[in-house]
This record gives C-alpha cells, sequence and structure tokens, in this order.
C-alpha cells in the first residue's frame, strides 16, 4: 500500500513521494469523513478511523499508478509532469478530507502535522516540471526525504487512532 512502499530506481527517482497515512484495507465509501466530519459533535476515535482508512482508499490508488509510472520511466522521470499533477490532486483531496474528519486532541494535532508534511510532498511533486537532467538527482534526494518524513507522520496519526502502522 501506499506509504509502505519507497523504491529506488536508477538514480534514486522516488517511487513514492508519498502521504504517511498506510494503506487501507477498508473499501468504504468517502461517505463515512463526511459523514463524520458534518457530526456537531466530536466524532468517536472508532469514527475518525474509519473516516481515516476510508479516505486512503483513492490514495493507494494513485500512488500504485504513480509507482508504476516511475517504474516505467526508468531512469527519466521528467516526462511524468502529468502523472504527477494527477497524484497531487489525490492527495490535496485526502488532505482535505482528513482535516475534516472530527478528530480531536493529540489526533487532530498529528493530522496537521501529516498535513504540513503532505504539502511539502505535493510541492516536490509539482517541483517535477521545472527539473533538468542536472537537477533531477537532488530532487530525487529531497523527495526521498520528505516522502520519509510524510510516512513517519502518517504513522503518528494511525497510532493515535489505534491503527496498525503502514
Amino acid at each position: 500500500m501506499k506509504a509502505s512502499y519507497i523504491t529506488v530506481l536508477g538514480s534514486t527517482v522516488l517511487a513514492v513521494l508519498a502521504v504517511g497515512c498506510g494503506g487501507s484495507t477498508n473499501s468504504s465509501s468517502s461517505s463515512s469523513a463526511a459523514s463524520a466530519a458534518s457530526s456537531a459533535t466530536p466524532a468517536s476515535t472508532a469514527q475518525v478511523a474509519h473516516a481515516f482508512l476510508s479516505a486512503t482508499g483513492p490514495v493507494d490508488t494513485a500512488y500504485k499508478t504513480w509507482k508504476a509510472d516511475l517504474t516505467a520511466a526508468g531512469d527519466n522521470p521528467l516526462p511524468l509532469t502529468s502523472q504527477a499533477s494527477a497524484y497531487v490532486s489525490v492527495l490535496t483531496t485526502f488532505d482535505n478530507t482528513i482535516v475534516g474528519i472530527g478528530a480531536t486532541a493529540k489526533a487532530k494535532t498529528d493530522i496537521a502535522i501529516l498535513v504540513t508534511d503532505d504539502n511539502t510532498v505535493i510541492a516536490d511533486l509539482n517541483a517535477l516540471s521545472s527539473q533538468t537532467s542536472s537537477t533531477v538527482s537532488a530532487w530525487d534526494t529531497k523527495g526521498i526525504a520528505d516522502g520519509l518524513a510524510a510516512i513517519a507522520a502518517g504513522d503518528v496519526v494511525r497510532a493515535d487512532l489505534g491503527l496498525p502502522a503502514s
């Protein structure tokens, strides 16, 4: 699942620039997230965990697509700007969803940290279009570090919600 894979290709191309929420084995619709977010009272930890897992489904799919595209690109990720943009769209939707799932206390704070880390990953993905053959290696290195930070942040959120690590 997303965030549990970091693959190095050629000159250390990051195959995941992933958010750290980890894989979901839950295929429930995202309407659960909307229900939890629209609730007048704070959601229970179980409701927040369910909504969080539901939100990860599209990100898992987008990650798998991104990874496959990077694998196919080999040592040259430069032509993948439209694929990076598609992944950014899914990550942005994920972040907007998890902010509104009704988390409180430590989970709310840790979700904010995850979203901040995801925004760094999103900036990395958006920066692909400005890379050249001479700068892509540094982009890869930064992306790996930022992806690992997002994975760690996601695992903290998962622990807050009583979920296993990614």
